[in-house]
């Protein structure tokens, strides 16, 4: 019982302090917690300085037997005020600490609080900007796929109907795995195969189209689609009837275990249409968010060649 009464005023100094006092403090009215933290201080320095809980000084004692020092009885202080600090200094040292203690705490917590809800809203914006890239992209890449059937419906029903069934495929894949924020690799080169067997169907066999694809992805996962804004413009914008013309495509893991994506074509001189890239655009503004600085996209254009290197790591370090 003795214990819980000599602890109960400083747990009153604290929650009083912690529920009344801080709040002040953390909504910048600082001159009313200083000045309220003055005055509980203050009535806390009553408490331990109170005449009456004063231990029993030695000259207030009568004289010791013959023979015995008055600094050596027990549980009283020197008279000569030398010697352990007195119980009620330590008492009021201690619930300075303890106010100092909660202020500090609480204003780390409060921080790091404020730090997880900070990150919080920039994911949720990062998530916003990302879905608005896939809306834009998709529908890019849909609209550039279907004039390539059209323009063979009238010409060649049976490869508009073969570059159907092809279309069909990936589709499937962009309805049920579209909108997730990550896909296997193994998802995206099956998407990028069937891609480009509509590719082949759609231009004659003098187009040269290869692809090494690498089969062992090793769990590595990208957002979905990443690869389509490439692909498509390497086909729209690299490919000539009248002129020899060539699609290369490789994707592989290397040895630091990073995807390493190549997309080559060749390049012909056609009039200035106002397409200036913009799937190429917003897929490096995905990269940006997706991978912060942990990506290398270098694109290299020349007069007869236009080439792109895509190295990222194995998944995204912000999946949205």
């Amino acid at each position: 019982m003795n214990i819980l009464l000599k602890i109960l005023p400083f747990l009153v100094l604290v929650l009083v302090h912690h529920f009344l006092l801080e709040p002040l403090f953390h909504k910048k009215n600082k001159t009313d917690y200083f000045l309220l933290t003055a005055a509980l201080i203050a009535g806390f320095s009553l408490y331990c300085f109170y005449p009456d809980r004063r231990p029993v000084r030695q000259e207030d004692m009568p004289a010791p037997p013959p023979g015995e020092v008055p600094y050596n009885r027990p549980g009283l202080p020197p008279a000569d005020g030398k010697g352990p600090i007195r119980p009620e200094t330590q008492e009021f040292i201690i619930g300075i600490l303890l106010v100092a203690g909660d202020l500090g705490l609480t204003a780390i917590y409060r921080s790091r609080k404020r730090e997880a809800q900070l990150k919080e809203l920039q994911a949720a914006n990062v998530s916003r900007q990302l879905e608005t890239l896939r809306y834009q992209i998709n529908p890019h890449f849909f609209m550039n796929t279907l004039n390539n059937i059209q323009s063979l419906v009238l010409t060649d029903p049976d490869k508009a109907t073969e570059m159907i069934n092809e279309f069909s495929k990936l589709m499937r894949i962009i309805l049920y795995e579209g909108n997730e924020p990550t896909i296997p690799l193994a998802r995206e080169t099956e998407f990028l195969q069937h891609y480009l067997s509509l590719m082949r169907v759609r231009y004659p066999e003098s187009v040269r189209i290869e692809a090494d694809i690498t089969q062992d992805t090793a769990g590595a996962v990208i957002p979905p689609l990443l690869y389509a804004s490439f692909v498509e413009n390497a086909f729209t914008h690299g490919i000539s009837y009248d002129q020899a013309s060539f699609v290369e495509i490789s994707v592989c893991l290397s040895q630091a275990g990073r995807i390493v994506f190549k997309c080559s074509n060749s390049q012909h001189p056609k009039p200035d249409n106002g397409d200036h890239g913009l799937g190429l655009e917003n897929v490096r503004e995905r990269l940006n968010l997706l991978y912060g600085n942990d990506f290398i996209l270098h694109i290299d254009e020349q007069p007869q060649r236009f080439d792109v290197l895509l190295d990222i790591p194995k998944s995204p370090s912000l999946t949205t």
